[in-house]
Formats: structure tokens, C-alpha cells, sequence
């Protein structure tokens, strides 16, 4: 029978600090998870505010006005087989696109067939760069006006560059 050369309280004393380690590792892991989730739904939040009040300040100018464009509902056509785009890069290309569309409100709803060739030319084919480090291509699906809101369905894809 071999000898020990450690006390027993000195390897039952490593086996804790062992265990300390990495628990408190776990417990790390688990609470950056929940904290990135959290600010994930702060930054959620925050944009739907913001929204809010841009749509609340348009209806409030134009709600004296029957037959203009008074919001800009925008819906990302999602496809089944498509690699799926990260949420925090669809609310900037969101943002970003609605910056875009924003020159249509107060314009005449009678006038859409106009505006809808423009439109087209804006978003057909249009890469938006550097939206979290990646590049997205954006091509209008379908445009529709129903009680003021223009409602606009579009594709996105990641960009895949052509060679020259």
C-alpha cells in the first residue's frame, strides 16, 4: 500500500476551489446568457418606442388629410430554405429601410402607381452595407395602400459578391 504525500484536508481543499472554479463558471455563462437576452429585448424595445413616436407624430400631422400615405408598415418576407437573418441585424435593415420609404409619407395615394416605380428603382437589387459587419441585398416584393398605410413586403438576402 502506497503512502499518501498530501494530507487528506489538503486534496479535499483543492477539490472545493476545484469545484468554486467551476461553478462559478456556470454561473457566469448562465448569467451572460440571460443579460444578452435582456438587452436583446431592451434594444427591441427601444425601437418599437421610437417607431412608435415617429408613427404618432406623422398621424398627428397629416390626420386632417383623407388620401395621403400617413405610415409605412414594412414586412420582411421570411422563406423557409433561406438561412435565417439575426434579429439585430433585421431591426437596422428595418430602420434603415424605413429611412428610405420615409420620402413617401404625405404623398397622394392616387399618385401610386408613380411612387411605386420609384420605389422599385430604390430597393431593386440594393445592397445595404455593413448591417452588423455583413451585407444585405434587398429586392421589393409587393406594395399596397389600404387607410393610409403603405404596406411594403420585401426579400432579403446576404450579399454574395460577383466576381469582375
Amino acid at each position: 500500500m502506497r503512502q499518501r504525500t498530501t494530507p487528506l484536508w489538503l486534496s479535499n481543499l483543492a477539490l472545493i476551489i476545484v469545484g468554486s472554479v467551476i461553478g462559478a463558471g456556470i454561473y457566469h455563462a448562465v448569467y451572460l446568457r440571460q443579460f444578452n437576452e435582456v438587452m436583446m429585448i431592451n434594444i427591441d424595445l427601444r425601437d418599437r418606442l421610437a417607431h412608435y413616436k415617429a408613427e404618432t407624430e406623422d398621424l398627428l400631422r397629416y390626420k386632417n388629410r383623407k388620401t395621403i400615405i400617413k405610415s409605412i408598415d414594412l414586412h420582411i418576407y421570411k422563406q423557409q430554405n433561406d438561412t435565417s437573418i439575426p434579429q439585430a441585424d433585421e431591426m437596422e435593415l428595418r430602420r434603415r429601410l424605413l429611412k428610405d420609404l420615409a420620402v413617401l409619407k404625405g404623398r397622394n395615394v392616387f399618385k401610386i402607381d408613380e411612387y411605386s416605380k420609384l420605389v422599385e428603382g430604390l430597393l431593386s437589387r440594393k445592397i445595404y452595407p455593413d448591417v452588423n459587419d455583413k451585407d444585405y441585398t434587398v429586392q421589393l416584393r409587393t406594395m399596397l395602400v389600404t387607410e393610409g398605410v403603405l404596406h411594403v413586403w420585401i426579400d432579403v438576402h446576404p450579399y454574395v459578391p460577383t466576381s469582375p
